[in-house]
């Protein structure tokens, strides 16, 4: 089965969700389920489209990287709706268009495509932030967002003006023929910035504070998660495959990514706000997931992506729902929420500990693997400010979970229907059960390709 499927059906379903506003959700889960069954018997290579060969016409890279990426936005996407049904029931065309936008992102070979499908899914995210009912958050992450797309735009018209391509594969071979490094610093540079603004590194991300610390279990998810797993797969493959990063650019770049773990594990140890905290939890693992792909660790920033996005999933929508409920985030005023909520306490922890890297839970196999690689290459100073972040990531932690398992007073009472438990305890057993069995991890390191191999093999 074609991957322009994966493209092509959700977007026909969004035109006509517009005629059909009633059924528009419904729509979107048959939508994802058919793209989750797709992706399985998809054809994997160079899928052209229109009948003009590379490099000239529009294409398509289908690998186990982009599957997986697949896989994971569009499982979140049917999660994360199906949860959000009766509270947010008017979603289903801009979902559909968030599915037809990530799904180009990751699946085009050409730079112009990947442009058009970055405005489509900015627009969605945009629309997806208005249910924070918070107009100027949304209004700046618009501004922010448009320039941040606009400097990758300018940086690929500059690779364009210089190779006279825009197929990706086509462009990597044409770098890789590239003798004046120093032409290339320029549009390297914006096209990292501009993808940085969608990632979430920091400081391109002024953003990210308006729109997650004023989330609901809607938008918290879709931006935390969805949205930050796509933009990782993404920037991920640009990192190892097009961007040639090498000499003072190469510095400055592992730098930015460091300098965001740390402070961003800095900033959410001071925050006393429950969503400030995730926020910036989360603005630290896109660093940490950039700076995995710029050393060239690809296996275990993809896992990171994964787990990261199953965690921040389950602690968003808990503690959104704990907000709604309540009226307020602070840690303060959500003291004991677990008190009466045991189960939902129990995975909001496994999901945390998964998060701070303890054994047992994937996210130690994770950690504990990359940092093992980062020594071998003798990243040590990048390991040290890695271990200081972690530290700081664990005591923040630690005091959130204390504080929402023990109680000062009068108890909160927080009631999360029996689809929420369901839904988070599979993600929570996910978590445990590929922190103890790793034989699955082990075989898909053997399996995830990059373009480069594709180049190298004509």
């Amino acid at each position: 089965m074609s991957a322009v499927l994966l493209i092509a059906i959700p977007l026909l379903a969004a035109f006509i969700s517009i005629l059909f506003k009633k059924y528009s959700i419904y729509l979107l889960f048959a939508v994802t389920i058919f793209n989750i069954a797709n992706v399985f018997l998809a054809t994997e290579g160079i899928i052209i489209i229109g009948g003009f060969s590379p490099p000239l016409g529009i294409s398509l890279l289908v690998d186990t990287y982009s599957k997986i990426a697949l896989l994971l936005v569009n499982a979140l996407v049917l999660v994360i709706a199906a949860l959000n049904v009766k509270a947010y029931p008017k979603y289903g065309t801009i979902l559909l268009l968030v599915v037809a936008g990530l799904n180009g992102l990751v699946l085009t070979n050409d730079l112009f495509n990947f442009f058009v499908f970055l405005e489509i899914s900015g627009i969605a995210a945009y629309l997806i932030t208005a249910s924070n009912k918070k107009p100027i958050t949304t209004f700046r992450y618009l501004v922010i967002g448009a320039i941040g797309s606009s400097l990758f735009l300018l940086g690929l018209i500059i690779l364009y003006s210089m190779f006279g391509t825009l197929n990706m594969v086509d462009m990597i071979k044409e770098i890789a023929l590239n003798n004046n490094y120093q032409e290339l610093v320029l549009p390297f540079t914006l096209m990292f910035i501009g993808l940085g603004v969608e990632a979430k590194l920091l400081p391109f991300n002024s953003w990210v504070k308006g729109i997650l610390g004023h989330s609901n279990t809607f938008s918290g998810p879709m931006i935390a998660s969805v949205y930050a797993s796509a933009m990782g797969f993404v920037l991920g493959r640009f990192i190892t495959n097009l961007f040639n990063f090498e000499g003072m650019l190469l510095t400055v770049v592992l730098v930015i990514l460091v300098a965001g773990i740390v402070l961003s594990d800095i900033m959410a140890f001071a925050s006393k706000k429950s969503r400030e905290i995730l926020l910036f939890s989360s603005v630290a693992q896109a660093s940490m997931i950039a700076l995995l792909f710029v050393n060239g660790i690809i296996i275990w920033a993809v896992y990171l992506i994964i787990a990261n996005a199953l965690s921040k999933t389950v602690m968003f929508m808990i503690i959104n729902k704990a907000q709604k409920d309540v009226g307020s985030d602070e840690v303060k005023s959500l003291q004991g929420l677990f008190a009466n909520n045991l189960v939902i306490g129990i995975i909001f922890t496994i999901a945390t500990l998964s998060v701070m890297g303890l054994p047992l839970l994937v996210g130690f196999t994770i950690k504990l693997n990359f940092l093992t690689e980062l020594a071998d290459a003798g990243q040590i100073w990048t390991i040290a400010f890695i271990l200081i972040a972690s530290v700081v990531e664990g005591i923040y932690f630690v005091k959130l979970l204390l504080k929402l398992w023990y109680p000062e007073g009068n108890l909160i009472k927080v009631n999360y229907h029996l689809s929420f438990k369901l839904v988070f305890a599979i993600i929570a057993l996910a978590l445990l059960t590929f922190g103890v069995y790793q034989a699955p991890l082990d075989k898909l390191d053997n399996t995830v390709d990059t373009v480069m191999e594709v180049v190298n093999n004509g």
